[in-house]
């Protein structure tokens, strides 16, 4: 387990001395350079904006649809459900291309206003901060949605009811019982939207890098393009600084206004809310949202795959399957991609889930602080952005002994390591259910540890490890910074390929072929995990 630690640890150190080393001396000018520079504030600035800018739109559209969902006599709740997680089952970068495809000059929108004045003076332009709020949030509202939900139907009944039969009317139970109850699980659902948001990449890349704005993670990419090693140190412990302080804070805050008054119980007629003749105005509204956020994306994408050229009129004549049967046939490069994506997935998952399945068992049945550090020490790479990953992994494996730099080896290996704390959280719960008893008594018999955890310990906790390798192959499918620093010629992933494609004399048809194969294999992939786990989100009104 002493490799799992060095592969963990050992590229964070490499970004802590590189920040501080300057040609074998040591330096804080890096440190000096960046603090010094306005750019440097200029992204913080844009940073900490994009991320309240997506908390707040976020909270409002995942909270008003859990709370119409869980406490109204809504007709549509299995609907809504499965449209969120379909709606999170696309790769953010995919969200920029259709925002692109329908807002740009020349796009959907533009086409549709020209229908109806063709002298329409068009100016909207796509890229700025705003845009990265709005697509950002569209990519995760369904974090607050499904985690609000959860926290409202754990906490039917009981209070609720307590508070009608004393008197309070509906607008006092809702500010007085049912916020306080939900707000421990908003909050943390919010901080994971916080932090998602400040740790994205692809989107900011898209619809800020062409009209010359950052974010800290696309100035962290700007600063390895110059080859700027000092710096681009600097830059990644500021990112995982802010990012950290951040999470520290909102954690604190949230203890210290948490309580546990979780009701029991199911919930009575009372507690739902009826919408009556105002029904047909939330369906509307909520038809409205759900074609804006996820099907005019989608439709936007599919039918830009179909055309021979992005821009062309849209008819029949101008329609092909040839974009498809170009990635999965005809191109070696794009055939290639979706292959090195299949195989790094399935490599980089395998070994995750065998790496997960032992660090929990010695974190389980050791019983000892090594163990116990082991896990945290795993865990690690689930609190820092996918660029930091990225960012190590160049610093510690670009020399000898292990130069793994220009080669797949570090894609692989910087996979495992983003997706070993994934499947240790899906391992974790399960593992607290095995008796430990079953353990010591085989151990007591003599049976060697690997036989313990391959007949005792791996078929109590299999349905998580498997889950744990779906979820981590998909990834692999649509993981987009760490595929973009690390690959070298020949080791190109579909993430990669999504991102290069236009410049490669393609248009946005290819791109959006591309986006919509790694949609159908996320959705699908999401399916079979839901199945496996056995707690699908579209199925958790079965029992109502």
């Amino acid at each position: 387990m002493l490799a799992v630690s060095a592969a963990v640890v050992y590229p964070l150190l490499c970004i802590f001395k590189n920040s501080l080393v300057l040609d074998g001396v040591f330096n804080l000018s890096a440190y000096v350079e960046v603090f010094t520079s306005a750019k440097t504030y200029k992204a913080l600035a844009n940073t900490l904006i994009v991320a309240t800018g997506v908390l707040c739109l976020t909270g409002a559209a995942g909270g008003a649809l859990a709370f119409l969902v869980e406490k109204t006599d809504f007709r549509f709740r299995r609907q809504v459900r499965f449209l969120a997680f379909l709606a999170f089952c696309i790769p953010s970068y995919i969200l920029s291309v259709s925002w692109i495809q329908v807002t740009a000059r020349g796009g959907y929108l533009h086409r549709l206003l020209r229908l109806i004045d063709m002298d329409y003076a068009y100016s909207f332009s796509p890229y700025s901060l705003s845009a990265v709020i709005v697509v950002l949030s569209v990519h995760l509202y369904p974090l607050v949605f499904f985690g609000v939900s959860g926290a409202l139907r754990r906490n039917r009944g009981s209070l609720a009811d307590a508070a009608r039969v004393s008197g309070a009317t509906p607008p006092t139970v809702l500010r007085s019982v049912l916020l306080p109850l939900v707000m421990p699980s908003f909050l943390s659902t919010g901080l994971l939207v916080f932090s998602r948001t400040m740790a994205n990449f692809g989107i900011p890349a898209q619809l800020l890098l062409p009209v010359g704005g950052e974010v800290l993670t696309t100035r962290i990419y700007k600063a390895i393009s110059e080859l700027d090693i000092a710096s681009l140190s600097v830059l990644s412990i500021l990112l995982m600084a802010v990012s950290g302080a951040m999470s520290l804070w909102m954690e604190r805050w949230i203890r210290t206004r948490a309580f546990d008054a979780s009701g029991s119980g199911r919930a009575s007629n009372a507690d739902v809310l009826h919408l009556g003749g105002k029904a047909w105005i939330v369906n509307a509204i909520v038809g409205v949202f759900f074609l804006t956020v996820l099907a005019m994306p989608l439709a936007t994408l599919l039918l830009s795959s179909l055309m021979k050229r992005w821009g062309l009129a849209i008819n029949l004549g101008n329609m092909t399957l040839h974009n498809y049967a170009l990635i999965l046939f005809e191109n070696p490069m794009m055939k290639r991609a979706f292959a090195n994506s299949l195989i790094f997935g399935l490599l980089s998952a395998g070994t995750a889930t065998a790496l997960a399945v032992v660090v929990v068992y010695l974190s389980r049945y050791a019983n000892t602080r090594a163990g116990k550090l082991l896990t945290l020490v795993a865990s690690l790479p689930l609190a820092m952005p996918n660029i930091i990953l990225a960012v190590g992994a160049v610093f510690a494996w670009i020399n000898p002994p292990f130069k793994l730099y220009g080669t797949k080896w570090i894609l692989i290996l910087t996979y495992t390591v983003l997706f070993l704390p994934i499947v240790i959280r899906q391992i974790g719960g399960l593992s607290a259910n095995v008796e430990p008893a079953i353990d010591l008594s085989a151990r007591t018999l003599g049976i060697p540890a690997w036989r313990r955890i391959l007949r005792l310990f791996l078929p109590q906790v299999a349905r998580g490890a498997a889950a744990g390798f779906m979820i981590s192959f998909l990834i692999a499918f649509r993981e987009l910074p760490i595929s973009l620093l690390l690959y070298s010629k020949g080791n190109e992933t579909a993430g990669v390929l999504l991102f290069t494609i236009q410049s490669n004399s393609y248009g946005l048809e290819m791109t959006s072929a591309i986006a919509v194969l790694v949609i159908l294999i996320c959705v699908t992939g999401n399916i079979i995990v839901d199945k496996i786990s056995g707690k699908s989100m579209i199925d958790e009104d079965a029992a109502d």
